[in-house]
């Protein structure tokens, strides 16, 4: 009865295989989505990313979302917005002029730089970016290549199924001539034994290989949403703000930067708070700075840090930016605004160090639409 355990052990072997395959699948499958804030926790500590990470699984993260409450009509003098919002400090007085900024893509933040509405955000809040689609390429290639290898498998196990299948019939042919019941008896039994085997094996597999077209299903109509958002996002020329006092206005697209992480929007019809410029140049290092955004749903967060210095043309802080700070302020102790928070590079299990384009390549790359601004 060797050649039985030996069976059986192999079998538990390709039913271990191919559950790995399915697990490593529903893990790998999720598709990697832009712009929206993942809240998950690892090793017993909360991140919090635009990118979910590769174990990522919906029982341990959460996407946020926010809203508000209409503005008033526009009015052709500019209605005033924001009028009555609380200011008792500059930081106070600089976070009015901040909101979340809503794409088909996701969110992120954003200012105004100017009282007629313009405002500044970063471009990947808004649209695709060539890293990002780069990243979706090779992402969505190692999962093609899985699914090739994990379809392959499955075509592989389900003819050594019809291969014993065959041979255990052919058994059973040869039982129906056996005429001494000794050996039949024996022959029978093994051959009860090995088709109850068949069975499981051949119940087990089905089960994973539903399993798989399941999962399979789902990444492709997650893959096809996902390049449908892309499609929309790309195209959208309005956009879904909402306010430090939770009002929602739309915005319009204004002009986007080549060069930079960075795009101008605009709000018609009102009068807004806007902050005026500072210049990181001329602040030494040390000196408090305040990132301001509307990370994990909490509107106009504040965190603060120093400024440390510059770091391949962008401003470095050790205030917290988290991604949905994206396209908010990076502001000095007066409200004045330093530069755009633009992403982060983190280190393991602790918070590292944020970064900002300066503000006045903003105002250089948009400076034909903002005559209005605070200087």
């Amino acid at each position: 009865m060797s050649h039985i355990k030996n069976h059986r052990r192999q079998t538990k072997i390709r039913i271990i295989i191919a559950t790995f395959f399915s697990l490593f699948l529903s893990t790998l499958i999720t598709p990697e989505s832009y712009c929206e804030i993942y809240k998950y926790k690892k090793d017993g500590i909360w991140y919090f990313s635009d990118n979910p990470p590769d174990d990522m699984t919906k029982a341990n993260h959460e996407i946020m979302e926010s809203s508000g409450v209409s503005a008033p009509s526009p009015s052709p003098g500019g209605a005033l917005l924001l009028q009555n919002y609380t200011s008792r400090t500059p930081i106070e007085k600089a976070t009015a002029s901040v909101m979340e900024v809503k794409s088909p893509l996701g969110s992120g933040s954003g200012f105004f730089i100017s009282p007629d509405g313009y405002i500044i955000t970063n471009k990947h809040v808004i649209r695709s970016t060539s890293p990002k689609d780069e990243r979706k390429k090779d992402f969505y290639g190692k999962i093609d290549n899985r699914i090739s290898s994990i379809e392959k498998s499955i075509e592989d196990e389900k003819l050594r199924i019809e291969n014993y299948r065959t041979n255990l019939n052919r058994r059973k042919e040869a039982l129906e001539t056996m005429t001494d019941s000794v050996t039949k008896r024996i022959y029978t039994q093994d051959y009860q034994e090995k088709l109850e085997s068949l069975k499981k094996w051949n119940a087990g597999f089905e089960k994973r290989r539903k399993d798989y077209l399941a999962k399979k299903k789902e990444y492709l109509t997650s893959r096809a949403d996902e390049d449908y958002r892309k499609s929309v996002g790309d195209l959208a020329q309005s956009f879904k703000v909402i306010l430090a006092d939770r009002t929602q206005v739309y915005v319009r697209l204004v002009s986007i930067s080549k060069k930079y992480d960075l795009a101008l929007l605009k709000l018609d019809g009102y009068t807004v708070p806007c902050l005026e410029t500072g210049n990181a140049t001329q602040l030494p290092q040390g000196n408090p700075v305040y990132a301001i955004g509307n990370p994990i749903n909490l509107q106009n967060s504040v965190t603060n840090g120093i400024f440390s210095g510059f770091e391949s043309g962008y401003i470095q802080t050790n205030a917290q930016i988290y991604p949905g700070n994206s396209g908010g302020p990076l502001v000095d102790k007066k409200g004045r605004v330093l530069g755009i928070n633009t992403y982060k590079q983190l280190t393991y299990k602790f918070e590292g160090l944020g970064f900002a384009i300066p503000v006045q390549i903003a105002m250089r790359e948009f400076r034909n639409f903002l005559p209005n601004a605070h200087p």
